[in-house]
């Protein structure tokens, strides 16, 4: 029989469970390292997008110079920029700064911390399984997090904020249950801290943030425990850690503007007459030299308030191409057979789908059974990919709830066993 989720570990079990959160954090570490260094994938130059995400290490580089958050496209300096959030820009600016710009030793320590953190959600996947699925869901989810090449590809092969998001949003939803289960002053303002932190660096997974906060609040109202103070304090929190990010948007563009910019121009890219609805990166700054003066001559706001109102011209005299368009991308964000792999990779197509089908097959389990956490689980797979579906989809984005797919597909194989186990007992019984 499983232990309960809210069950204490067994005094004897402490140190094996400590020993089993080291292991699994060298593990996950040795084995994704060992790839990146076995594929080289730490070898690249500025001209390249691998490892070195695009735009995140072009600002990075800008950083480093000491010449500020700033044109994060190749080869023309477009102004101050917004395009991405902040966070992974400065924290890879500092890894420049020591250890030199687009150098491979640079690309070396920051696949390396990917790694660590790659390996550090697998401990985090754990302890969020036992706390809402089941002990042995989590520690199996666990296992395979850390094992199985399929969620080695972003931490070993890609600078940008992906691997960052999946322990981020792991370790929201762990603080969400534990705010739950206590409703302290102290655990509400780390939940707002821990928001803060992935506003800053994905701002993507902020739909996600009221679901968090309704979760805790509600289970706190339901056991008596009063959570108005820790709720207001956590809010607050937030907006104090990100509001020196939106003063200086404020300050530096002459308009407000929430954390990141770019969304209606990845919008643009997957929505114009005959589009194929996936994103085409002929009309990116990157790789259109008509699109780069654009920009330079627009200005970053300029330019995506061109592509915004394009975007939605489309949509006004297209609406039934553009329902199309959506209803595909909805299906193409989880089968993988549409995405955008890169040629020549050992991830394939094929080996994307069985995950997205396990976790959606997971969920409805949960959302019958109802265990702890059944909301934050059903909103990662329902809320979160809502802006890609109505934009564009790609493998990388789909990485951020992985854990929670994970998680969910190990929660379907042990019910389902369970089933199984129990009908056999009684035909034996009987």
């Amino acid at each position: 029989m499983e232990i309960p989720a809210s069950a204490p570990p067994r005094p004897w079990s402490r140190l094996c469970r400590r020993t089993f959160f080291l292991l699994i954090l060298l593990v996950g570490f040795v084995l994704r390292f060992g790839f990146a260094l076995y594929a080289r994938t730490y070898v690249g130059s500025a001209n390249t997008s691998t490892p070195f995400g695009a735009e995140v290490c072009r600002l990075a580089a800008h950083i480093a110079a000491g010449e500020g958050f700033r044109s994060p496209f190749h080869a023309t300096d477009t102004g101050p920029s917004a395009w991405v959030a902040p966070a992974y820009p400065y924290f890879v600016a500092a890894v420049f700064w020591m250890f030199g710009t687009y150098s491979a030793t640079s690309a070396l320590v920051l696949i390396g911390l990917q790694c660590v953190m790659a390996a550090a959600t697998g401990i985090l996947i754990c302890i969020l399984g036992e706390r809402s699925l089941g002990a042995r869901t989590g520690l199996w989810a666990a296992c395979l997090w850390t094992a199985s090449p399929i969620f080695f590809r972003w931490p070993a092969s890609w600078i940008w904020d992906f691997t960052a998001s999946a322990l981020l949003l792991a370790a929201a939803f762990l603080v969400a249950l534990e705010t739950e289960e206590k409703g302290s002053a102290g655990k509400w303002l780390q939940l707002g801290a821990i928001w803060g932190l992935i506003a800053l660096t994905n701002p993507a997974l902020l739909s996600l943030l009221p679901f968090t906060f309704l979760h805790a609040a509600w289970a706190n109202r339901n056991t008596h425990t009063s959570y108005v103070r820790g709720l207001a304090l956590a809010a607050v929190l937030f907006v104090t850690i990100i509001s020196p990010w939106l003063v200086r948007n404020c300050l530096v563009f002459g308009r407000p503007v929430f954390l990141r910019d770019n969304y209606w121009f990845e919008f643009s890219l997957g929505n114009y007459h005959l589009s194929n609805g996936i994103g085409w990166n002929g009309k990116h700054p990157d790789v259109n030299p008509n699109a780069l003066q654009r920009v330079a001559t627009l200005g970053e706001l300029g330019f995506i308030d061109a592509h915004k109102q394009e975007a939605l011209a489309f949509v006004r005299q297209y609406p039934r191409e553009f329902l199309n368009l959506t209803l595909y991308r909805t299906l193409a964000f989880w089968d993988g057979t549409s995405l955008q792999f890169q040629a020549g990779e050992w991830w394939k197509p094929w080996e994307f789908w069985p995950l997205s089908a396990g976790g959606w097959l997971g969920l409805l389990f949960v959302l019958t059974r109802r265990p702890r956490g059944w909301l934050l689980y059903t909103s990662a797979l329902v809320v979160y990919p809502i802006p890609y579906y109505l934009a564009y989809p790609q493998a990388k984005y789909r990485h951020a709830v992985e854990p929670e797919l994970l998680l969910l597909s190990v929660y379907l194989v042990s019910v389902i066993w369970g089933e199984i186990a129990g009908y056999r007992s009684t035909v034996q019984g009987a």
